[in-house]
């Protein structure tokens, strides 16, 4: 079909748009479908479709972000990165249901061309523009894409040591039938009656819209159960009490309909009044626990992602880009910004909230404002990390309970069993929903790698970073991914060479040059902290954060060389800062408070005061923070030889049963060439990286770019 462009922004409105055939696929536009000429078919997001539709529109020509903008957001101010996010999304879509039908090109700073392939019906060759993501993929791993285009293939991918891993086949897998039973009730209190039937009623109907689950039908009688509830995967049972006359108690338990095995229990207290929130929170609950044990697969968008208040989406989504905006200028540490802009983020959120008080997209964003503590608001309050922690996964379960296969919420849960929980099979299990639901989701990709590497899969690690840096190559925290990741691998040279490319666009960065330096120092690789040094000290560059790397960089060498003075000194008025802070600053120079104690322990060892690098690293792991993965046991960057032989420092990695699980799923990896590994025989391993990551990598560090060389002429000026 030959479409002309519009070249006049007028706006995408897809009810009004026919449906019309792009290379092999159909489009319809009105219903956000794609369909093959195979017969499988993909519901995809009404602003993807609009964008499809407008560069489709345009035949061939390029279409600039700003026209994108007018046609498909009605030219409402919103960031660069929602932009790439859609068009990440139909470059899956290229790669997947629609493969061989169009292309996606990018032109820096220029725009978007979509290349059609004429209809193989009429068999003229198609035009092969760019490489599409799928080709980009180990072959193991190489559902990931396809899932997006549903075509409900089963994956191999199995992460080391995570239990349960990979995607189930979809056409393997039916939906798991839940039974509710009738709560039971004090009989001496026949007013409870008519709550318990109503709350069963209220968990029915939140249940029903989780994907993969088919909830039985009703019971008749308090305590029964449902007629086919022999034949059910899970069953719910509960009782509904007044522990007070004005309080309500309902508690429930979640069970193995097979081998009658409890899974979970929880109880739900609240006054009498609020039992609208009492059945909120218990079905939140549920519906948590429920879809880590469901089958992974990829499922359409939900009918509340798909007709959700659209005014409340764009508030959202213009809080989630002003988010991005406030970690950016943590790591360039300019706090106070920071601060004012988390605020703007905050109103946007609440607005959206006010608009649609369940709306997934606000509560996100109110999430991550919380467990970072970065508003005003939130500083104020001066909560613990668990605090909040805890208001977070509050706001995180009202979401997933309005939106079961939001990507975005199930991410953000598995990044918080990750980071706070040390839940380890869980988090991998949401992470896999997340990119079974949306394999461009760039939050669940970086979040992902860590959390493998973080149990010793460096290279899986990096298989996530690479398909991150194809997708999203934006934001500092995703960009430095992969060469943590090649780092963890034992590729110190190609790390460096990216840690030194994002040096050169970002030299102002404390949050990079830091890094940089305290990789170095773990390592105790004195050779590579002088080459780091000379580099900073030999362009005319200056500027704050340059001269305080500068000057931790001189100290920490004259601790290697045997005089720690000066870098003890650092260190101990840095500790008293800290600890003088008390919880006013949950978020420090872009990393979580915690994590600075983990670095710290790492620079008291290098100055040769074992005592307070355990006791520090002690605080850190209290505080559940394992911040750098390379120093953890079997890592490529230990703890100095004296220091590990401490008993103290022994007994830090045994004395949590989910640390120590960490850290011999760590060992195994290593054992298994899955990432770089210092052993307490002194010997030292590497990663094997199978062919086909190499070769994405090589393509990544063969990328034109900057040299070292063009930097320092373009820093020494005329």
């Amino acid at each position: 079909m030959a479409m002309n462009p519009t070249g006049n922004g007028d706006p995408i409105l897809l009810a009004r748009i026919a449906p019309f055939r792009l290379g092999a696929v159909q489009v319809e536009p009105a219903h956000c479908l794609i369909r093959n000429d195979a017969g499988a078919q993909q519901a995809i997001e009404p602003r993807m479709m609009q964008v499809l539709v407008a560069l489709a529109q345009a035949d061939g020509a390029i279409v600039t972000r700003d026209e994108l903008i007018a046609a498909c957001w009605g030219g409402r101010l919103v960031s660069n990165d929602a932009v790439s996010r859609v068009i990440s999304h139909l470059r899956l879509l290229a790669g997947g249901i629609a493969a061989g039908s169009f292309q996606m090109e990018t032109l820096p700073r220029i725009g978007y061309r979509l290349t059609v392939a004429d209809d193989p019906a009429e068999q003229d060759a198609a035009v092969d523009v760019a490489e599409h993501p799928a080709s980009i993929t180990r072959p193991d791993r190489r559902t990931l894409l396809a899932l997006a285009a549903g075509a409900g293939v089963a994956a191999a991918a199995t992460a080391w040591g995570l239990r349960g891993a990979g995607f189930s086949s979809v056409a393997a897998s039916a939906d798991r039938l839940l039974a509710i039973s009738a709560l039971a009730i004090d009989a001496g209190d026949p007013a409870l009656g008519m709550i318990a039937r109503t709350t069963v009623d209220a968990l029915r109907g939140d249940l029903t819209r989780v994907p993969g689950l088919r909830v039985a039908g009703q019971a008749a009688e308090q305590g029964a159960v449902p007629a086919d509830v022999t034949e059910a995967s899970y069953r719910v049972d509960g009782t509904l009490v007044r522990p007070a006359p004005d309080r309500l108690r309902l508690s429930l338990s979640l069970t193995d309909g097979v081998g009658n095995q409890q899974l979970w229990s929880g109880a739900f207290d609240a006054a009498a009044s609020a039992l609208v929130d009492v059945q909120r929170d218990a079905s939140a609950a549920l519906i948590e626990q429920l879809v880590l044990r469901l089958p992974i697969r990829p499922v359409s968008p939900t009918a509340v992602a798909m007709r959700g208040d659209p005014e409340a989406y764009r508030l959202s989504e213009a809080a989630r880009a002003l988010c991005d905006d406030v970690r950016e200028l943590l790591l360039t540490g300019q706090k106070d910004q920071a601060q004012d802009l988390a605020d703007k983020a905050a109103a946007l959120a609440e607005r959206s909230l006010t608009l649609a008080p369940d709306n997934p997209g606000g509560l996100v964003v109110m999430a991550d404002l919380t467990r970072n503590g970065w508003s005003h608001a939130i500083v104020a309050q001066a909560l613990t990390t668990q605090q909040r922690v805890d208001r977070a996964m509050e706001l995180l379960r009202r979401a997933l309970r309005t939106d079961p296969a939001n990507a975005a919420v199930m991410t953000r849960i598995a990044d918080m069993y990750r980071r706070f929980s040390w839940r380890w099979d869980d988090a991998a299990t949401l992470f896999r929903h997340a990119l079974a639901n949306d394999p461009a989701n760039i939050d669940a990709h970086w979040a992902y790698s860590h959390l493998l590497a973080t149990l010793g899969d460096s290279v899986a690690g990096m298989d996530h970073a690479l398909t991150l840096k194809r997708l999203a190559d934006v934001h500092l925290w995703h960009r430095i991914t992969l060469p943590r990741m090649l780092s963890l691998a034992g590729r110190h040279d190609a790390a460096m060479t990216l840690y030194y490319r994002e040096l050169e666009v970002r030299p102002d960065s404390y949050f990079l040059l830091y890094e940089i330096y305290y990789l170095l120092v773990a390592r105790h690789d004195r050779p590579g902290l002088q080459t780091y040094l000379r580099r900073l000290e030999s362009g005319a560059l200056a500027n704050a954060a340059i001269d305080w790397t500068i000057g931790r960089c001189r100290a920490a060498l004259d601790a290697m060389a045997g005089r720690p003075l000066a870098l003890l000194a650092i260190l101990d008025a840095e500790l008293a800062s800290y600890d003088g802070a008390g919880l006013s600053g949950a978020t420090i120079g872009g990393r979580a408070r915690d994590d600075i104690l983990f670095i710290l322990a790492i620079e008291y060892g290098c100055a040769g005061r074992f005592d307070r690098a355990i006791e520090l690293l002690d605080r850190a792991l209290q505080a559940m923070s394992v911040y750098w993965l390379a120093s953890l046991p079997y890592g490529d960057a230990p703890f100095p030889p004296a220091m590990q032989r401490d008993p103290r420092f022994r007994a830090l990695w045994r004395r949590d049963p989910r640390l120590a699980d960490a850290v011999d799923r760590r060992r195994r990896a290593a054992q298994a060439r899955l990432s770089s590994a210092h052993w307490p025989d002194g010997a030292v391993t590497q990663a094997r990286l199978p062919v086909a990551l190499q070769d994405r990598l090589e393509a990544v560090l063969k990328r034109p770019g900057q040299s070292g060389s063009d930097w320092q002429k373009k820093r020494a000026g005329p």
